[in-house]
C-alpha cells in the first residue's frame, strides 16, 4: 500500500507505461484497527453506539463466545465503502435508572434518530447536539432483520442530561464521545467532555447563524 507502480499497457498499438499508486480497498465494514478502523463511540443515556467494524466484531465474538448470541454480520460487513458513511450498531447498554427497559438491549443496527437516518457516528452526534425534541428516539433492527422487528429506544432530554455524569462517573468514562465523532463545527480548541457542553456549543453556533 502506497507504492507506486509502472504498468505498460498498449495504446493505439503502441506500448504506454502507466504509473499507478497502489491503494487499499475501502470496505463498509472498516478491517484494520488504527488503520481504516478506529475506536470510535459517542454515549447518550448510557447506550453505547460505535461504528460496525472487524476490531468491534471479533472483540465481542470472540470475548462474549458464541453462545452468547452475537449475531453474524458477514452479509454486510463486506459492502463497499461508500464515501463517509458508516453501519451504527447499538453495542450495549449501561444500566441505569434512565434507561430501564433496555437494559439487555445490544448488537444492534441503528435504523433511525428522531425519524432521520445519521450518516455516521459523527453525525449521529451532530443530530444529538442540535435536538429540540423532549424525547430521543432510537429505532433499531437486528442484522439482516431491517424490514421487520424494529426495536424502539425512547429516552426523555431532560433525564439523558441529568443522568450523563452519573453514567460517565460510574463506568469511569472520560467523555461521553469519542475526539473523532465531535463535529469540526463544535471544536473550540478543547473536546466537549459532557453532552451538556456540546448542546451549549450546538445552541451557540446556531444562534450566531441568525
Amino acid at each position: 500500500v502506497g507504492h507506486v507502480l509502472d504498468i505498460e499497457v498498449l495504446r493505439d498499438g503502441k506500448p504506454v507505461t502507466l504509473r499507478h499508486k497502489l491503494t487499499p480497498l475501502r470496505y463498509l465494514c472498516p478491517v484494520h484497527d488504527q488503520f481504516d478502523a478506529h475506536p470510535s463511540y459517542v454515549v447518550c443515556g448510557g447506550c453505547i453506539f460505535t461504528p460496525l467494524s472487524w476490531p468491534w466484531i471479533s472483540a465481542h465474538k470472540y470475548s462474549d463466545g458464541w453462545e452468547s448470541g452475537f449475531p453474524s454480520f458477514n452479509a454486510i460487513s463486506s459492502l463497499p465503502a461508500q464515501g463517509s458513511k458508516q453501519i451504527i450498531v447499538l453495542s450495549g447498554v449501561l444500566a441505569d435508572e434512565v434507561n430501564v427497559g433496555f437494559h439487555n438491549k445490544k448488537w444492534l443496527i441503528l435504523k433511525s434518530f428522531n425519524g432521520e437516518k445519521p450518516t455516521n457516528i459523527r453525525d449521529l452526534v451532530r443530530r444529538i447536539a442540535t435536538c429540540k425534541d423532549k424525547y430521543l428516539e432510537f429505532r433499531l433492527h437486528a442484522v439482516n432483520q431491517e424490514d421487520y422487528n424494529e426495536q424502539l429506544i425512547c429516552l426523555e432530554m431532560d433525564d439523558v442530561k441529568k443522568a450523563e455524569e452519573r453514567i460517565l462517573k460510574q463506568h469511569m468514562i472520560a467523555s461521553f464521545c469519542s475526539e473523532d465523532a465531535i463535529p469540526h463545527e463544535y471544536k473550540n480548541g478543547d473536546d466537549a467532555k459532557t453532552m451538556g457542553e456540546l448542546l451549549e456549543r450546538a445552541a451557540s453556533a446556531s444562534a450566531g447563524k441568525e
